[in-house]
C-alpha cells in the first residue's frame, strides 16, 4: 500500500505542475461566473438554472480531466522513459497501475471539491442560498469520472493517447444513451440481425452511466424525487463493480504486457 500511495502522490504532483490542470479548472470556473448572464433566465427559475448549468459544467470538466489523465498517464511515462525506470525496482505493475488510478482519483476529486466551493458560495452570494445537498450531485460525478479513468488506463495500455481518448469518449456516449438508443436498436425488428446482436450485446454489458447523472434532479432541490442514501449506495454499487473489472482487466493486461 505505501508503493502505491506512492505512485498515487506522483500522479497529484504531476498533475499540480500541468498547465492543463489548472486551465481546464480556470475555464469552468468562469463559465460557472458567466451562468446569470443567460438571456433566457426567469426570474422564478433563476437559482436552478445556475444549480443545473454549473453541475453541468462540472460534469465535463470532470470527463475532460479523467479522459485526458486517465489517457495519458502511461504512454506519457513510456514516452519519458521513466516508467522502466520505476519498474526496475521492487514493485509490481500492479501496484503502480493502481496507484496511477487513484492519484488520478485524487486530482479528480479535489478538483470538484474546488469546484463545489466556488458553486456554494455563489450561490450564497448571488441568491441568499445555502445549498450543501449540491455535494450529492459532485459525488456522482466522480463516481463516473472513476469509471471513465479505469477506461482510459485500460485503452492506453495498447493504443496512443489520441485513441484512448476518442474510445473513452465513445464509451461515454454509449453509456448515455444505452437505455433508450441501445435498447431500441436491440429490439427494432426493422433492424438486420447483426446490428440487434451488436446493440444487445452493448446494451448488457456497459453500464448505464446516465443513472450517474443526478444533476437536474438536485438542481431543482429534488423537487421530483429524492436521492436518499439507498440511492446513492445502489449508484456507489454500479460505479465500483464496473471500476473494480475494468481496473482488474487493465492491470492483468498491463502487467502480461511486454514493454
Amino acid at each position: 500500500m505505501n508503493a502505491v500511495a506512492a505512485f498515487a502522490w506522483s500522479v497529484v504532483q504531476d498533475s499540480l505542475h500541468r498547465k492543463v490542470f489548472y486551465a481546464i479548472l480556470a475555464f469552468t470556473f468562469i463559465l460557472i461566473l458567466l451562468v446569470p448572464l443567460l438571456p433566457s433566465a426567469d426570474i422564478g427559475v433563476q437559482i436552478d438554472l445556475l444549480r443545473e448549468a454549473s453541475l453541468g459544467l462540472t460534469s465535463i470538466m470532470a470527463f475532460v480531466l479523467a479522459v485526458i489523465l486517465g489517457s495519458t498517464i502511461i504512454p506519457r511515462e513510456r514516452e519519458k522513459r521513466t516508467l522502466y525506470n520505476t519498474l526496475s525496482k521492487p514493485v509490481s505493475r500492479w501496484q503502480y497501475y493502481l496507484g496511477k488510478f487513484t492519484g488520478i482519483v485524487v486530482v479528480v476529486a479535489g478538483a470538484l471539491l474546488m469546484t463545489y466551493v466556488v458553486i456554494l458560495l455563489f450561490v450564497l452570494i448571488k441568491f441568499g442560498v445555502f445549498n450543501p445537498g449540491m455535494a450529492k450531485a459532485l459525488f456522482t460525478i466522480l463516481l463516473e469520472a472513476m469509471v471513465l479513468v479505469s477506461v482510459a488506463m485500460l485503452a492506453s495500455v495498447f493504443y496512443s493517447p489520441l485513441v484512448c481518448v476518442m474510445l473513452t469518449a465513445l464509451f461515454y456516449v454509449v453509456g448515455h444513451v444505452k437505455g433508450d438508443f441501445l435498447y431500441r436498436a436491440m429490439t427494432d425488428s426493422a433492424n438486420d440481425p447483426a446490428t440487434r446482436a451488436i446493440s444487445g450485446v452493448a446494451y448488457y454489458v456497459l453500464p448505464n452511466l446516465e443513472r450517474l447523472n443526478i444533476n437536474e434532479t438536485i438542481a431543482h432541490s429534488e423537487r421530483m424525487f429524492s436521492v436518499g442514501a439507498t440511492e446513492l449506495l445502489l449508484l456507489i454499487g454500479l460505479a465500483a463493480a464496473f471500476t473494480a473489472i475494468l481496473l482488474f482487466v487493465g492491470g492483468y493486461l498491463f502487467s502480461r504486457r511486454d514493454l
